[in-house]
């Protein structure tokens, strides 16, 4: 699973604080958009929200420069004008360590074009870490913080509180977006200082990752590949067998991402799903998942987009 979608399952949830923070006042989201795009193959953009005023909010997640990132850009807000007739706020969110690594414009003969890109590091989140919701306290926790420990325990014992159904769920969450802060050790450290038993052992990938988490080397990997694609990071410092397990894992994960962001998104468009069609989605690999995201903007029915 990838620190992009993971921001992506919680932003479809609660998107509203962290947009306000990015757009400068309080806003409304009244609906999200589809970011299946006519004419685009193979470039799609991360988030499009519509606002309550009518204005729609593209949110771009970058962590990594991008090779003509800005003419990238240029070619979402063409394509999203051409679908709703509108032209969109874009907002860039840098994801990254350190300074932003990513240009905001495109300054060439004939052509001036910017966009904002708002460093989240930079960025107070203080109203964010104490939301009563774990979605935006996770966002929270990439911020602008002193010291991240105490957010980590906060976060931690709230996990430790939720359901048991779900507590896995968050807790991988938690372990993946650390790594784009260099908090998996931190956040390790603190499971195991917890009055609250968190059982580790319930989740095969993160078993994985604390039981090795003392050798250099898989921290290390475990940190570079949030970011920068996890199998290769790990391999510089783990086994070959241990790789070929948490590939498996990530598989594992990248599809019950899908299958959660799908569900919502037929949710948000049909309202509640059938049980029929709810367990069919629950059943779909990662293929079929990805044939029915793109089917979803032509449908009229949740089940015409599940066929």
């Amino acid at each position: 699973m990838r620190y992009d979608t993971t921001i992506k399952e919680l932003l479809l949830d609660r998107p509203e604080l962290l947009l306000g923070l990015l757009v400068g006042e309080p806003v409304k989201v009244s609906r999200v958009l589809t970011t299946e795009l006519p004419k685009v193959e193979n470039l799609r953009p991360d988030l499009l929200f519509e606002l309550a005023d009518d204005r729609i909010v593209h949110l771009e997640l970058q962590a990594q420069p991008v090779t003509f990132f800005g003419h990238r850009m240029l070619s979402y807000r063409q394509r999203i004008w051409e679908t709703y007739q509108r032209v969109p706020l874009q907002i860039v969110l840098w994801l990254g360590k350190g300074p932003v690594r990513i240009p905001d414009r495109i300054s060439e003969p004939g052509l001036d074009y910017s966009y904002p890109v708002v460093n989240l590091q930079e960025v107070d989140t203080t109203e964010l870490l104490e939301s009563p919701f774990l979605e935006d306290n996770l966002l929270g926790m990439l911020g602008r913080l002193v010291d991240y420990r105490p957010a980590v325990a906060r976060l931690l014992r709230r996990i430790a509180n939720t359901e048991a159904s779900k507590r896995q769920s968050w807790l991988a969450k938690l372990v993946i977006l650390s790594g784009l802060r260099s908090l998996v050790p931190a956040v390790k450290e603190e499971i195991e200082r917890m009055p609250i038993e968190i059982d580790i052992m319930e989740n095969e990938w993160l078993a994985e990752i604390f039981h090795q988490g003392e050798e250099q080397g898989l921290v290390k990997g475990i940190e570079q590949g949030m970011v920068k694609g996890m199998v290769k990071g790990m391999a510089k410092g783990i086994e070959q067998g241990m790789v070929k397990g948490i590939e498996q894992g990530m598989a594992r994960g990248r599809t019950e991402a899908a299958r959660g962001i799908l569900a919502r998104q037929l949710e948000r468009r049909f309202g509640p799903l059938p049980a029929n069609l709810a367990r069919r989605v629950e059943a779909a690999d990662l293929e079929t998942l990805e044939r029915w995201s793109l089917q979803l903007m032509d449908s009229t029915t949740a089940d015409e987009a599940l066929r």
